[in-house]
């Protein structure tokens, strides 16, 4: 996780200051959109490959299918849900029921590759989505949906698609400073998720 976000920041400060030193009007719009999609480019990086080394790091710890927090069982069941819906076979429905009464008990084989999708499109619904697939806490993201949608998102696509935008300096240093704050939170978060066992179902405490 450490080398994951840290070339990205070498990276992103490196831009910052070529922004910061960039004469005249021109000459600085061009490192300010280029720099909104660099930023967005390491914000959805970011998220996909630390949410991906936490499944990893979940399955390797080879707990059994009961062991797992609702959010990882989830993520087990996902394609046996989806065949079952999709199915008008009792097979597809027979084979979920199997599941859960004969393999409960079994090492869980947690797919950590390709479970989360981005659709380069990381809105703060997206967002949403991710957190809670790994199980974490959303509150602190929520506050900043509209950061996300507006001044980061929105602005990458237009950019991306070819739009005349202008991004001013001081709006793009502000942004910066805010997306690496975001991405050292998921990954404070993920950290501390591993560290607290998170990924397992809480015990419950038997009462004589």
């Amino acid at each position: 996780m450490s080398a994951e976000i840290s070339w990205r920041r070498k990276e992103l400060t490196d831009l910052r200051y070529l922004v910061q030193q960039a004469v005249g009007h021109t000459r600085q719009r061009v490192m300010t959109r280029a720099g909104v999609a660099l930023l967005y480019a390491h914000w959805e990086g970011f998220i996909k490959a630390a949410a991906e080394i936490y499944l990893e790091f979940v399955c390797m710890q080879r707990c059994k299918n009961s062991e797992l927090a609702a959010s990882m069982l989830a993520i087990m069941v996902r394609s046996k849900l989806h065949a079952a819906h999709a199915s008008k076979k009792i097979a597809a429905h027979l084979e979920l029921v199997d599941f859960f009464r004969e393999q409960m008990e079994e090492r869980s084989t947690l797919p950590h590759k390709n479970v989360i999708r981005t659709d380069a499109n990381v809105s703060s619904t997206v967002l949403l989505e991710i957190l809670g697939t790994l199980g974490l806490d959303s509150d602190q993201y929520e506050a900043k949906a509209h950061m996300i949608d507006n001044q980061l998102l929105a602005k990458r696509n237009h950019i991306a698609h070819g739009s005349d935008l202008d991004v001013d300096g001081n709006d793009y240093l502000r942004l910066h400073e805010e997306m690496l704050s975001l991405m050292d939170l998921l990954r404070n978060q993920i950290e501390n998720a591993a560290i607290m066992k998170q990924y397992l179902a809480p015990v419950i405490p038997i009462v004589r």
